[in-house]
C-alpha cells in the first residue's frame, strides 16, 4: 500500500474493505489543515478541508495538489454527516475524474 497511488483507488480500497476510520491527506500548497475523509463501515460519512465540508470540500479538491495520506483505523467520524455529502460512489467518481495521485504512508 506504500508509494504513490491514484487517490480514487485509495478511497475505493478503504470502502471495499469496509473500513472505519479517517484518511488524512496533506496538500502541497501551504496550509495547516488536512483534508479529512471519515469512513463508517466502508461508506464515506464525512469529509472536510478547513471550513469546507461535504460537497464544498469535494468541489475544491481539484484546486489542490495532494501530497501524502495516512489512514487512522478506528478514528470516529463526527456525530453528524455533512448534510450535502454525495454518495460514496459519486465521491469516488468525482475524484477519479481528477486523476490525482497521493503518496501513501
Amino acid at each position: 500500500m506504500a508509494g504513490e497511488r491514484l487517490f480514487a483507488d485509495v478511497i475505493e480500497e478503504y470502502c471495499s474493505k469496509k473500513q472505519r476510520g479517517a484518511l488524512y491527506i496533506s496538500v502541497v500548497e501551504t496550509s495547516e489543515d488536512l483534508i479529512r475523509i471519515y469512513f463508517k463501515d466502508g461508506v464515506i460519512y464525512h469529509m472536510r478541508y478547513g471550513s469546507a465540508i461535504g460537497k464544498d470540500c469535494l468541489d475544491i479538491l481539484e484546486y489542490y495538489t495532494l501530497y501524502s495520506a495516512t489512514f487512522f483505523d478506528g478514528i470516529p467520524a463526527p456525530d453528524k454527516p455533512a448534510s450535502d455529502l454525495p454518495t460514496t460512489g459519486e465521491i469516488i467518481a468525482a475524484v477519479r475524474r481528477q486523476n490525482k495521485k497521493v503518496k501513501m504512508r
